[in-house]
């Protein structure tokens, strides 16, 4: 499997608003009742201008639920600039959007990512994952993976990162390999890592570094593929 990165530093960080369709509800039929598969075509209509719902092996990049348990389904989406040739060449932009329906079958785009690395979109197992009312996405590199969960917080009225699991496969003999987990909620980093010993000829797995983090909760529209290893601590 080829993976496939995003270079561009300059890259726009929010989508404009006179191309964004989502700044005026458009109505929509369905509800948490309705079959996702027969709806999914319909979900096109609530993306902006210039952009669609990544599409990977023919599968849409979409997922459903409702994250702020307001009882009316919200979706979630990989936005990439085009899906021509997404097998071989790498979109200029791609985002995470989430859209809130609403009690008048209405939906509108909550929040917008920053623009991410492709290989968000080339992950054998689901990129976008809903359970409950988190949100995960995960990312899936040569040497590393991650997985980052958003959850919908009153009080910043916005999806935050609540959440990161951070993997690093090391070297040949996984020398330096090993996971940092960070929950934001409690400012709480744990990592752990396995060093080779050569005498032994085996991986030993390091007494666990527990430490306090002091950064604030981070919205999803602040991440983007210049930060993200920083926040989720990889650097």
């Amino acid at each position: 499997m080829i993976i496939l990165f995003s270079c561009n530093s300059e890259k726009k960080q929010v989508l404009e608003k006179k191309d964004a369709k989502e700044e005026r509800p458009i109505k929509n039929k369905s509800s948490l009742n309705t079959n996702e598969e027969e709806s999914i075509k319909g979900f096109t209509n609530f993306i902006a201008n210039g952009f669609e719902i990544a599409v990977v092996q023919n599968k849409k990049k979409i997922v459903f639920g409702d994250l702020n348990q307001d009882g009316f389904q919200d979706f979630v989406a990989i936005l990439v600039s085009s899906n021509t040739n997404i097998d071989d060449d790498d979109p200029e932009e791609v985002r995470i959007a989430i859209y809130e329906g609403s009690e008048d079958d209405r939906y509108i785009q909550k929040a917008l990512s920053g623009n991410l690395t492709s290989a968000s979109i080339y992950n054998e197992n689901p990129t976008l994952k809903i359970t409950s009312t988190i949100l995960s996405v995960s990312h899936q590199s040569m040497r590393h993976d991650y997985e980052v969960k958003f959850r919908f917080e009153k009080k910043h009225n916005d999806y935050m990162l609540i959440g990161s699991e951070y993997n690093n496969y090391g070297n040949a003999v996984h020398d330096g390999a090993g996971n940092t987990s960070i929950n934001f909620l409690t400012k709480t980093k744990i990592k752990k890592i396995s060093k080779y010993d050569h005498e032994k000829e085996k991986l030993i797995e390091l007494k666990p570094v527990v430490t306090k983090i002091e950064e604030d909760l981070v919205s999803i529209t602040q991440i983007n593929d210049l930060n993200i290893y920083k926040i989720i601590g990889s650097e």
